[in-house]
C-alpha cells in the first residue's frame, strides 16, 4: 500500500495550488471593484484597458490554479476513499508477482517506472487473472515469485486495489 506520506505531499500541493489560485482570483476581483483605473500604465494607451487586463489576468491565472489545485484535491481524495473501500469490503484474494516491466507511457528523469504483474489462478475453475500494480521508481525484479494480497471489488471485478510492498 502507498506510503501515508505520498498522500499527504499530494493534497498538499493541491490545496497550495488551490489557495495561489484563490488569492489571486481574489486580488483580480478586488482590484476590479476597489481598484482605481487612472492610476494604472502599460501597453495601451487607455488606462481602462490597462486596467481591466490586469484584472483579467489576475483573475483568470487565479481561477486556472484554483481549479487545477482542485482536480488534484478531489482525485487524491477519491482514490484513498476507493482504496480504503476497496480494503474494507473487497474480497482479498493472494496473488504471486510472475514479472516486472517497465511502464513507457510514463517518462520521470529520462526513466521509466517500473510496475509488477501478479497472477492469481482460480482453484476451482484454474482460470488465470492478472493483476498490476502502481508504477514504482525502483527495479523491481528482486519481488518476483511474492505473494500479495489483491483486494477486488464485489460488484465489479475490474475494480481492484494490490497491496504491494516493493521493499
Amino acid at each position: 500500500m502507498k506510503k501515508r506520506s505520498s498522500i499527504k505531499v499530494k493534497l498538499f500541493v493541491g490545496g497550495l495550488f488551490a489557495f495561489i489560485g484563490a488569492v489571486f482570483a481574489a486580488t483580480g476581483i478586488l482590484l476590479y471593484i476597489f481598484g482605481d483605473a487612472n492610476h494604472v500604465s502599460g501597453s495601451f494607451s487607455d488606462p481602462r484597458k490597462n486596467f481591466m487586463m490586469l484584472c483579467e489576468m489576475f483573475t483568470c491565472m487565479g481561477l486556472i490554479f484554483f481549479i487545477v489545485g482542485g482536480i488534484l484535491c478531489v482525485k487524491e481524495i477519491s482514490l484513498t476513499r476507493r482504496k480504503k473501500a476497496l480494503l474494507e469490503t473487497g474480497r482479498k484474494i493472494y496473488a504471486v508477482v510472475t514479472g516486472v516491466f517497465e511502464d513507457e507511457s510514463i517518462r520521470i528523469n529520462n526513466r521509466h517506472p517500473y510496475y509488477a504483474v501478479c497472477q492469481y489462478e482460480d482453484p476451482y475453475s484454474g482460470e488465470k487473472q492478472f493483476y498490476d500494480t502502481t508504477s514504482y521508481d525502483a527495479d523491481l525484479t528482486h519481488t518476483i515469485g511474492r505473494t500479495v494480497a489483491v483486494y477486488i471489488d464485489q460488484s465489479n471485478p475490474e475494480l481492484y486495489f494490490v497491496d504491494y510492498d516493493p521493499r
